[in-house]
Order: structure tokens, then sequence, then C-alpha cells
């Protein structure tokens, strides 16, 4: 009872902070803002709605989605500051005040564009509302877009491309501090297993995109305040709920997951010093499951009936139904939904294996690791929780499969949950069988000295 109501008490605080904070980066002027967002619409005009990007590990060039980051962008200058608590809830793309002729609601399905293009075309839009074009508007309710209160900062001060090399500089400083925890509480080659993770999903270049970059800055903070308090926290209940929430708050649904599942390996990292049972195991993970489950719900449950109490939009009964059209929408099958996202991994998920199996038997064999026995039941959850993005992509088939360009990213889960099983299994496996230690010598010799007066004395 005592977690429940620290978690309600932390819904409405996170809550009531969403809101104000939304609110208030709705009070900036979009003339604050207007140069560095002109000039990130030309950045953005030159490279495209999807970004090539030559990654030297990839044996195909990599999409990036300036498509998304155009609406945020959108999004973002949209705001009336005059009305931020309208402008903070209905997050209209293409509006500006006396100049917008229409404005539609969020509806069923892709977000409407402008007719004025054949086919989607976000960042031609964010070109056109720049130069002051903006007749046809389209509100985008169903998310928080939380987003907006870090970019409407930092556009008053960079632009685009300094953004990214901002948002460069803390992901890299994050990773950092990631490794030294890591290597800290477990050993060296479980910290190059988790760079090793970031690595094969372009982790260090999500500062390119800036609709996927919040996940993996809330999933490795979540990590590194884990590992920090690993020895003080016992209830990390609360850590979770707020990873959900968050998750909801800043995200438009590319990767959520990683917020839970990255976290999550990281707990079951600490707990095997605690040589916790099996059943102990699989308890706790469905126990920060449920509550990383609700934080994110009821987040984005909360979104759409502030949306319908204040500014009657019926939003609940459209979601409802966006969710339907996500999971089956044009019958992808399963199938297809797993190959559309598991090509992006084909070589990279057995070449890192490949390399922790050898780093691990070298290391093992030459006593360079410390000699812990393992277990197989405290190593197979991370083979269940490796095999979580895959369940993700059969029930979000559609979403799965039409931005595979980015969900792939969910197998970063993948990537650590096998490497860590294997590597744990192997150092079971080869590892030297410890020379029988004489704890007190003192002892041994008495030992010794009783049996040779017995010898005397027959």
């Amino acid at each position: 009872m005592k977690t429940v109501l620290k978690c309600v008490v932390i819904y409405i605080v996170l809550t009531i902070f969403f809101v104000a904070s939304l609110v208030g980066a709705s009070c900036i002027p979009s003339e604050a803002i207007h140069k560095n967002t002109t000039e990130t619409a030309i950045t953005m005009l030159l490279e495209g709605n999807r970004k090539i990007v030559n990654i030297p590990y990839r044996s195909f060039e990599m999409q990036f989605d300036n498509y998304s980051d155009a609406l945020m962008i959108n999004t973002i200058y949209s705001i009336d500051s005059n009305h931020p608590l309208e402008s903070a809830f209905l997050n209209r793309k293409n509006y500006i005040e006396g100049k917008t002729k229409t404005v539609e609601a969020d509806k069923v399905g892709e977000l409407s564009s402008s007719s004025k293009y054949q086919y989607h075309n976000e960042v031609g839009e964010l070109y056109d509302l720049v130069n002051g074009e903006a007749e046809e508007s389209f509100e985008y309710a169903r998310y928080w877009h939380g987003y907006i209160i870090i970019l409407r900062i930092l556009l008053t001060f960079l632009n685009l491309d300094a953004i990214r090399i901002f948002l460069f500089i803390v992901l890299f400083a994050l990773a950092v501090v990631l490794f030294y925890l890591v290597q800290k509480k477990t050993n060296p080659l479980i910290g190059i297993i988790f760079e090793i993770g970031l690595f094969s999903v372009e982790y260090f270049y999500l500062a390119y995109t800036l609709q996927g970059v919040f996940v993996f800055l809330i999933a490795v903070i979540a990590s590194i305040v884990l590992l920090i308090r690993s020895e003080t926290m016992k209830n990390k209940v609360p850590v979770f709920f707020v990873a959900g929430m968050l998750a909801n708050f800043f995200d438009l649904l590319t990767v959520p997951m990683v917020t839970f599942a990255v976290p999550l390996i990281a707990v079951l990292l600490i707990n095997e010093k605690d040589n916790n049972t099996w059943k102990e195991i699989i308890l706790e993970t469905i126990k920060l499951g449920i509550a990383w489950l609700v934080g994110y719900g009821a987040t984005w449950i909360t979104k759409w009936i502030l949306v319908d109490i204040i500014f009657n939009r019926n939003l609940l009964s459209v979601a409802l139904q966006q969710i339907t059209y996500r999971s089956n929408a044009r019958s992808y099958t399963i199938l297809e939904a797993i190959e559309s996202n598991l090509q992006y991994e084909t070589i990279i998920i057995p070449a890192t294996l490949l390399v922790t199996s050898i780093a691990t038997i070298i290391c093992t064999r030459s006593n360079l690791l410390k000699n812990k026995h393992y277990k197989l039941t405290e190593i197979l959850p991370y083979i269940i929780v490796a095999m979580a993005p895959y369940i993700w992509y059969a029930l979000i088939r559609n979403h799965s499969v039409e931005h595979s360009f980015f969900t792939y990213r969910n197998q970063i889960i993948t990537v650590l949950g096998l490497n860590i099983f294997i590597h744990r299994f192997l150092a079971e496996l080869t590892k030297k069988e410890e020379p029988r230690e004489i704890n007190n010598i003192e002892k041994f010799k008495d030992q010794i000295s009783v049996n040779n007066e017995t010898d005397k004395n027959k």
C-alpha cells in the first residue's frame, strides 16, 4: 500500500508538472525562435524528409526521420503564446494566429497533411510555415509532445545543427557514465557489452533524429539511477513508474519499451549479488513491468481525458480506435512485422555474440574476470527479456512494419539480453577450478601435532 500511495503521489505531482511546463514553454513567443526555426527548416529542406546517413559498420545506408522531426518543430513553432493552454493541449501544426483558415481535429489514421502536396511532406510544410503559409492546420492532440519544453527553449538559442551537437555531447556523456557504473558493479566485459548494445542501434547517431533521442535518454538515465543507488534502493517500483510516465510524455510512440527493458537488465545485473531465486526474479520482473505499464498508460489516458474535458474533442474514442489501427491495420502478418525489423540486426546480433563469446573465453581462462558461479535459473531471465521486442512487433504490427526504420531499435534489448546470457553461460562453462585453500594454517598445524601424538601413543 505504501508503494501504491507513493506512485499515486508521483502521478499527481508529475501530471501537474507536465501541464505547467508545457503551458510555460508555450508562453515563449514564436518570434523568439523564428530565426533558428527558419534556419532549421532550410537545413531539413536540403536533407529531405528521409535523411540518409552512411554508417561505417552498416552495409547499407540508414534512414533518419526528418519527417517526424519537421512535424515536431512545426508543432513547436505553431504554438500561439497568447493562448498557451490551448496550444499546449491541442498541439496544432501549420498554425499561425490570424492566417490559418481551417483547423482539423485529431482523427483515426495517419496525421493529415496540407492539400498543397500530393504526398505527405512535413519538411515542406515546415518551410511553408516559417515563411507565413499556413492556411490548413491539423491537431495532433493524442500525444503529450513533452519534447516541446526542451526543444522550444533550445530553439531560442540554437538552430538544428547546434542542437544536434548538443544532443551528441549529452548522449556521449551518459554512455561514458553508464559504462563506468556497469563495469564497476559487474565487470569491464559487461560494460563493453552495454556499449556494443548502444552501437548496434545507432545510439550515437540519435542526435540526428529528435523523435528517437528522448526514449534513450530516459532509458540510460533510469539505468544510471538504479546502478548508483543499487546498495540503498530496496524498492525499485517508483523508478519504473516514473520511467513509464516520462516515456509517454516525451515520446511519439517510437520505441517506448526501451525505457522499461534496458533499466530492467540493469536490475537483473544488480540482483545477481543477492542470489535471488528464480521465483523472486520473475515476481520482481512482473512487478516492475506492471509499474512501468501503469505509469505509461495512465499518463496517456490522462492526456485524452483532459483534452475531452477542457476542449470537448472526443479524443479518448479516437485514441482507442487508433490503437486498434496501429495493431492490425492492413493485415500485416506477425512474420512480416518481425522480418521488417530483424533485417537491420541480421548481421549485428550474430557478430556481437561471436565477439562476446571469444572475449569471455579468453578473459575467463586468463583469470581476468571474477570467478563467480552462475546458475542457469539466474541467467535465463536475460533470454526472456531478449525476446520482448518480437512480442512487441507481433502485437503492434502496423506500426512496426511501416516504421521499421526506427522501431528496429527495440532490439537493443535483444542484443543486451543475448550477449549477457552468453557471457554468463560461457564464463560458468569455461572457468578454471580454483585450488583448495587452507583458510587457517595454525589449525592445520595443530591437527598434524595431534595426529603425531596419537601415533606415538599407539
